[in-house]
């Protein structure tokens, strides 16, 4: 197959931009997760065709040999999903096969050889394609036998988490160093090495290494999920987080930004969202987002949607505008910093969590660190905290409560929040989860960096178990290093709105602008008059 010096297979186009920049990058591990049906998995299929054609380094007979391996949790697995996609470019009788065996629960190897165009001429490629599956052998054992240039993983989420690791150590070992022409060596290590060090890797300048690279892909994974915790997909900070994985996301299903349209429109999309009866399951095949853990029912399920929600850069604060602050006094203290927009829009600029046992000095230390560092000049329009947080004090003696340190400490007023009931607060912040502003902009943006705040809207913010399935009337959330921060944004949110105003927003959702109550209807339609009891 010939082309003007890009590889072509029968006018393949990507999904969309997302799977675009997933085909062309080079690793070392590239992962594209996204809704059912946005054509991940074709995409992975010609991600190495579209390598060897492209990239892959030409050896000194003027050959480029590649040899991939595509692991899958199962055969049976494999053969449906995995082997039906590649059977749909590459069948076993396609003009470019040249050899083709295996099958039915044992692996599959399918060589074949075409032409593409490096530098204005014809170059042969050979591309040797092993399919095996996992199952349950030793993974160590299984990965060992290969000597590979790159690796696909299908379905990796479902593949132990060792597996990336073990499997990018098999690649760069195929065609040998020495079969390769010295000018392409000379091509593709060096910017490998520069990409290595950028990583940290410990690479000489005049080191030769032959690239290594892997790539998987996968629906969202539940968020205990070693995609999401070493992809950063969630959490782009975790502990976990592996630097060598580069996460591509591809927009929900719903999105106007929703790639594979041609294969899956969006009816198709709205037809099982409304069919599905596990809002998990709408959740990561319809919206593209990763599941909750059975830890407990997320007490935002309902609302919040990491594409919607979460801003695409740092948010800057807006000139002219006050600051807001939230407080929780709790065992870890925690502060939100955001700021209302003259729109109606809810900003959430940063948190700032604390470890366990924090007191109110230090703490107070690390958020006027902040405010002095990040937003001089900006006041402080209001501060709501803890209302439990202001009371246990020696009068007496002299004593400050809890909160009343942070506000002398920071020489601003801080205001008990309106109240400490859970269902209230959690009403406030609905109100902003659940709006849009002109019918597009989300009334809630919080900045990529609150990262606690944004793993807990996700899942780790979640009711007991108890509460889940319903075993107690008391709304009970866990307690955990996420709900400190989530107790601080509840009461700016309350302190803004305002008791009335939350309740008064929460009875009138469901109503359309223009609905009135029938209590306020009742009382429009009796007669004005005059009388008073005080009167009789």
């Amino acid at each position: 197959m010939q082309g003007q010096g890009k590889f072509s297979l029968q006018n393949y186009e990507a999904p969309g931009p997302v799977g675009a920049a997933f085909i062309e990058s080079q690793g070392p591990i590239d992962i594209i997760g996204g809704p059912a049906g946005s054509g991940k998995t074709v995409a992975s299929g010609f991600k190495g065709p579209f390598l060897a054609g492209n990239w892959a380094p030409v050896c000194k007979d003027g050959v480029i040999r590649v040899k991939q391996a595509t692991i899958r949790s199962t055969y049976r697995d494999l053969a449906r999903t995995c082997l039906s996609s590649w059977h749909e470019m590459f069948p076993e009788k396609h003009p470019f096969t040249v050899d083709y065996k295996g099958g039915l629960d044992r692996p599959v190897t399918h060589k074949l050889a075409w032409a593409t165009i490096r530098e204005g001429r014809q170059v042969k490629v050979e591309y040797t394609h092993e399919f095996g599956a996992i199952g349950d052998a030793n993974v160590e054992q299984f990965i060992k036998g290969y000597e590979l240039t790159f690796g696909w993983m299908n379905e990796c989420d479902l593949l132990d988490e060792r597996v990336p690791g073990l499997f990018l150590s098999r690649t760069g070992r195929y065609p040998r160093m020495e079969l390769i022409a010295e000018s392409e060596l000379a091509r593709v290590v060096a910017p490998y090495r520069k990409r290595m060090q950028a990583l940290g890797v410990n690479i000489s300048d005049d080191e030769t290494l032959l690239p290594r690279l892997i790539w998987g892909d996968c629906n969202p994974p539940d968020v205990g999920n070693w995609v999401v915790r070493q992809g950063g997909w969630v959490e782009k900070d975790h502990a976990d987080r592996n630097p060598m994985i580069n996460l591509y996301v591809q927009p929900g299903g719903l999105s106007p930004k929703a790639e594979n349209r041609k294969g899956k429109p969006r009816s198709s999309y709205e037809l099982e969202a409304a069919t599905m009866k596990n809002k998990q399951d709408v959740k990561r095949y319809v919206h593209g987002e990763p599941g909750f853990t059975a830890e407990g029912k997320p007490v935002y399920e309902d609302e919040f949607s990491l594409q919607l929600h979460v801003s695409d850069e740092w948010l800057k604060p807006v000139q002219g505008l006050p600051l807001t602050l939230g407080f929780d006094a709790g065992g870890s203290p925690a502060c939100t910093i955001g700021q209302f927009m003259p729109n109606g829009q809810n900003r959430v600029l940063r948190e700032i969590v604390t470890d366990p046992g924090t007191g109110a000095a230090r703490f107070s230390a690390m958020v006027l660190e902040v405010l002095i560092s990040d937003y001089r000049g900006f006041p402080v329009s209001e501060a709501w905290g803890d209302p439990s947080a202001f009371y246990g004090a020696d009068r007496a003696n002299g004593e400050l409560a809890w909160m009343e340190t942070v506000a002398r400490a920071l020489n601003i007023n801080v205001s008990p929040a309106p109240s400490n009931e859970p269902g209230l607060r959690h009403d406030a912040v609905r109100w902003y989860l659940g709006g849009l502003i002109d019918g597009k902009t989300p009334r809630y943006i919080v900045d990529p960096r609150c990262k606690r705040l944004i793993a807990g809207f996700v899942a780790h913010y979640h009711l007991t178990k108890q509460a889940t399935g319903g075993n107690t009337d008391r709304l009970a959330v866990a307690k955990n290093e996420y709900s400190h921060v989530h107790d601080a944004e509840q009461y700016r949110c309350l302190g803004h709105r305002g008791r009335a105003g939350v309740i008064g927003d929460v009875s009138g959702m469901g109503r359309a602008p223009n609905v009135a109550s029938l209590q306020a209807a009742r009382a429009k339609s009796q007669p004005k008059t005059s009388f008073s009891v005080w009167d009789v």
